[in-house]
C-alpha cells in the first residue's frame, strides 16, 4: 500500500506540473519547476523499482511456500527421532533455510548444545562438531537470512529459529523446540514447524543432566545423527 501511495502522489503532479511551467512567464520559476519535474521523475522511478522488487520477492515466497508443502523431517537423534512438520506460509524462507542445510548434511554430527526443561531445546551449531565447548553456541553460517515474525504461538513442540540479540542481523541455522509454552517467544523469534512425534524425546533431552562449567550444556552429548527430509 505504501509503494502505491508513493507512485500516484508523484505521477499525479508530474501530469499537471508540464501546464505551469508553459503557462509560467518568470525564468527563475521555470528553472524551479523544471528541476522539480526531474525530481519527482527520479522519484517516481524510484518508487517503481521498489514495487517491482517487493512484487518479485513475494511471487518468489509464494513459490518457496507451494512447493515445500507437507515437507517433513525427522531429527535422529542418539536419544531417538523427533519428527516434524513445517509451515511453509508462515516462514518460506525458513522453511527452505532448514531443509535445504539438513538435505545437505549441514546438521549431522551437530549436537544440542542448549537444554532447559520447561523451557527449549537448542541446536544447529556447527561448531558443535568439535570438543571445543566453550565455541558451543556461537557458530553459524557465514550468511543469514531475514526474519519472518508471524501469529504462531510458541506452544509444546513448536520448532522455532534461534538468534543473536541485535534482531538486524537475522538468522543463520541454530533453531529450538519448545518444551513448553513459552508465549513471551511470540513474534520475536520465527516459528516455522512442530514436531508431530518424538516428544518424550524432547522430554528425554530437557530433562538430561546439564554441566556445571558450560551452562545449559548436556554432559553427555546428544547427538543429530542426520536429519531426514520427506513427502
Amino acid at each position: 500500500m505504501t509503494h502505491s501511495r508513493s507512485i500516484i502522489f508523484p505521477l499525479l503532479i508530474l501530469l499537471v506540473l508540464p501546464l505551469f511551467i508553459t503557462a509560467c512567464g518568470n525564468q527563475d520559476d521555470v528553472q524551479r519547476l523544471t528541476q522539480l519535474n526531474r525530481e519527482l521523475r527520479q522519484e517516481l522511478s524510484e518508487a517503481k523499482v521498489k514495487l517491482e522488487s517487493a512484487s518479485q520477492g513475494s511471487e518468489k515466497e509464494a513459490f518457496l511456500s507451494i512447493n515445500m508443502r507437507d515437507i517433513k523431517a525427522r531429527i535422529v537423534t542418539n536419544k531417538g527421532t523427533i519428527e516434524v512438520e513445517f509451515y511453509p506460509e508462515a516462514a518460506p524462507i525458513h522453511v527452505f533455510n532448514f531443509v535445504t542445510r539438513a538435505e545437505s548434511g549441514f546438521y549431522d554430527g551437530t549436537k544440542f548444545h542448549r537444554v532447559i526443561p520447561g523451557f527449549m531445546i537448542q541446536g544447529g551449531d556447527p561448531n558443535t562438531r568439535t570438543d571445543n565447548r566453550a565455541t558451543y553456541g556461537q557458530g553459524g553460517p557465514i550468511v543469514s537470512i531475514p526474519h519472518e515474525f508471524n501469529d504462531i504461538t510458541h506452544s509444546r513442540g513448536v520448532l522455532s529459529m534461534a538468534r543473536v540479540s541485535d534482531v538486524r542481523q537475522g538468522a543463520g541455522s541454530q533453531f529450538f523446540i519448545m518444551h513448553a509454552d513459552t508465549p513471551r517467544l511470540d513474534n520475536e523469534y520465527t516459528v516455522f514447524g512442530k514436531a508431530t512425534s518424538g516428544l518424550d524425546v524432547v522430554d528425554a533431552i530437557a530433562n538430561t543432566e546439564t554441566s556445571s562449567q558450560f551452562r545449559d550444556q548436556p554432559v553427555e552429548h546428544v547427538i543429530i545423527e542426520r536429519i531426514e527430509v520427506f513427502r
